[in-house]
């Protein structure tokens, strides 16, 4: 199994428009071949957001990039603090 979790900064003014564009991009993914399970996220008490995504394998997960990255012209530049961070995790 292989996991992508993105860590997005967002601005507290921004959050809401952020989580917006999240869930548009998770829409414009579908079930592509190898995913299991992608969710979003948001911090409890704060204002980081989290993509997290299972796939059967890496290659699924590259294979499917390009429909998760899709919308990134949406995406603004505003709503983020700091640059996101990306975890890629196998199993160990």
């Amino acid at each position: 199994m292989f996991q992508a979790i993105a860590i997005h900064h967002a601005r507290p003014e921004h959050a809401e428009d952020f989580l917006a564009f999240m869930h548009r991009v998770r829409a414009a993914v579908g079930e592509p071949p190898g995913l299991i399970e992608f969710t979003t996220w948001r911090e409890a008490h704060g204002t980081r957001l989290f993509g997290h995504s299972r796939w059967e394998s890496e290659d699924a997960f590259r294979a499917a990039l390009p429909k998760i990255m899709s919308l990134g012209p949406e995406r603004r530049e505003e709503w983020s603090e700091r640059p996101d961070e990306l975890l890629l995790l196998e199993d160990a």
